[in-house]
């Protein structure tokens, strides 16, 4: 009986092993891997099954997320925030150098018509810190502030924002202010951001890192 015992057990192994095998198998390829000139090109693979590890969990700087290799270095959390957080929580801003700005409710959208709420709201927010003084030496969106960036519906800025935002409150230890503005700097000076040489970072690349970080 012992021994029938032990067989049983042994098989309701093999089949919870198998089980995991084939859930893992079954995770579609195309979203294992970022584009083929970004993290793709450093042979990394990151699975769905990474995200929540990697979401409020270890936090790393672009190279040492490349890497993936924690073990040998002192393990920092980090507790960012997305786009919208700081687009809808102005008192979130407190304790950084940036001024989200004043919201205007009175003032009239000169181009209403057909706009949706984030778009109205874009036009809406007076004031505050501007993107291009928060990131010296950037061209994108001239006379729009941070706060008008994160409701403009523009991926890559408004994750830079926030990101310049976590980083600036201490969220993001392994990732500085500094760091940030040489990221979009460089990104759009080149079309790409290089976190280890021969490695190229597009924006959805760039996207999903600071994503992680959150």
């Amino acid at each position: 009986m012992t021994i029938k015992k032990h067989q049983n057990d042994n098989m309701e192994d093999k089949q919870s092993s198998e089980s995991i095998e084939d859930k893992t198998k079954s995770v579609d390829p195309s979203r294992r891997r970022f584009t083929k000139s970004g993290l793709a090109a450093s042979g990394v693979i990151l699975t769905l099954a990474s995200r929540p590890v990697l979401a409020n969990a270890v936090c790393k700087s672009p190279s040492g997320f490349l890497s993936g290799n924690t073990s040998t270095h002192i393990v920092e959390m980090c507790f960012g925030n997305y786009p919208d957080y700081y687009a809808n929580n102005p008192q979130a801003w407190y304790g950084t150098q940036y001024q989200p700005g004043t919201y205007n409710n009175q003032k009239e959208n000169s181009n209403s018509i057909g706009n949706s709420s984030s778009t109205n709201n874009v036009d809406k927010w007076v004031g505050g810190t501007q993107f291009q003084e928060a990131f010296t030496g950037s061209r994108r969106f001239p006379g729009r502030s941070m706060m008008q960036v994160l409701w403009m519906g523009d991926p890559m800025g408004a994750h830079l924002c926030a990101a310049l935002l976590n980083a600036a409150l201490g969220l993001t230890p392994p990732l500085t202010e500094a760091r940030i503005v040489d990221m979009c700097l460089e990104y759009e000076t080149k079309g790409y951001f290089e976190p280890i040489a021969g490695v190229h970072w597009l924006e959805g690349d760039i996207i999903y890192y600071l994503q992680s970080l959150a």
